[in-house]
């Protein structure tokens, strides 16, 4: 199975940015408002597909963490940014 792994890294970027930074503490994590700020970031990187075999994931993710930490960081605060100042709702 071939996935884009990039998926998963900017979902957990994004949950940890939320989580810690306290200025995002008032941005709403709804699951439109989520899916959202994940569309936003993942059209602004590169995608990342893999194999899922057992084992690689680890290592395909430690050595992605690495090279484009910052990169990914970025694209998810403009996404949040963005999409709190866009909401689809009230």
């Amino acid at each position: 199975m071939v996935v884009n792994y990039m998926e998963e890294i900017v979902e957990n970027y994004l949950n940890n940015v939320l989580k810690t930074d306290k200025t995002y503490a008032d941005t709403c994590k709804c699951s439109s408002c989520m899916d959202d700020m994940m569309a936003k970031a993942l059209n602004n990187l590169k995608p990342y597909y893999i194999t899922t075999k057992k084992g690689e994931i680890f290592a395909e993710y430690s050595s992605l963490e690495t090279q484009h930490q910052a990169e990914v960081i970025t694209e998810v605060i403009k996404a949040i940014e963005f999409v709190t100042k866009n909401k689809k709702h009230q």
